[in-house]
């Protein structure tokens, strides 16, 4: 059972990629503010900003894409991407980066980001090859970051080890829009992915301090799912705070981790959760051994 959401979820990415006809998928513009937009495809959510610096992405999908999403921004009054943020190295949010970086795209990401492209990696006993170089992000940086763009403030953000250790939080600071990359995902119960530094704690600290950087008005673009506000943001946060502390609970008394599993205490959510990739009691699985990891 040990790191089976980890495959599950790779494996699932990977599938999904291979299966998806991108010649079918269309890029949907969202207008958030005069200038800035959340764009879906297939993948994790795109934020753009366009003004007379040229076009700054957030993320870019998978690479067949790439094509589709730069039409779009031309579509919607952004002209020649400059500029490509990237959330964190998951492929559904940087499959294009090679071809980005090709017409002459600046990519930023965490330090993380980079470091983890440049090598092998592994999920259980398969071995992930490193990205290519026309892949890895040119500018980076551990903790904050702040980009001057289009008449914008781009504040970036690294709290802690979340969905992985690399995850990058953009806040808009003139437009209160807050793109969150897979912080905050409205799937259902969200992948942790241990095997690229993620832990539950950090991710919990994480959340709390987005929600410091949030205030009721802020518009939040999620990784993947529907424009938010920073009340589902909360909603989120608690109901992992509770599923975690519930999880350390059981621990406490004696609860062996290979049967945590087995104890109702995500069960209440499993209808709202459980339709996505990650089932909860799999979800549970994966806290107790992130708890009890050495």
């Amino acid at each position: 059972m040990k790191h089976f959401v980890a495959l599950l979820a790779f494996a699932l990415v990977i599938n999904a990629s291979a299966q998806t006809n991108y010649d079918t998928v269309r890029i949907r513009p969202l207008k958030i503010t005069e200038t800035i937009y959340m764009l879906k495809g297939a993948g994790g959510n795109i934020g753009f900003l366009k003004g007379e610096d040229g076009a700054l992405i957030i993320d870019n999908q998978f690479g067949p894409l790439s094509g589709k999403i730069a039409q779009t921004v031309v579509e919607e009054g952004g002209g020649e991407i400059k500029m490509l943020i990237n959330t964190h190295i998951h492929g559904d949010h940087t499959g294009g980066n090679d071809n980005f970086k090709k017409w002459g795209v600046t990519i930023v990401a965490h330090d993380n980001v980079r470091e983890r492209m440049m090598k092998e990696g592994k999920v259980r006993d398969r071995v992930v090859p490193p990205r290519d170089k026309a892949a890895w992000p040119v500018v980076t940086f551990p903790d904050r970051m702040n980009i001057h763009w289009n008449n914008e403030d781009l504040e970036l953000y690294h709290f802690n080890t979340g969905h992985t250790d690399g995850d990058v939080i953009i806040k808009f600071a003139k437009a209160n829009v807050i793109h969150t990359g897979d912080m905050y995902v409205q799937y259902g119960y969200p992948f942790v992915d241990t095997n690229s530094g993620g832990g539950i704690n950090g991710f919990i600290a994480t959340l709390d301090q987005m929600l410091k950087i949030m205030d009721d008005n802020t518009k939040i673009i999620p990784g993947h799912g529907e424009l938010a506000s920073k009340k589902d943001v909360q909603a989120f946060r608690d109901r992992l705070a509770e599923i975690r502390d519930g999880v350390a609970a059981a621990l406490k008394k004696g609860t062996k981790t290979e049967d945590i599993a087995n104890l109702p205490i995500a069960s209440k959510y499993d209808a709202e959760w459980g339709k996505g990739f990650v089932k909860g009691k799999d979800f549970v699985m994966m806290v107790a051994e992130n708890l009890t990891k050495k």
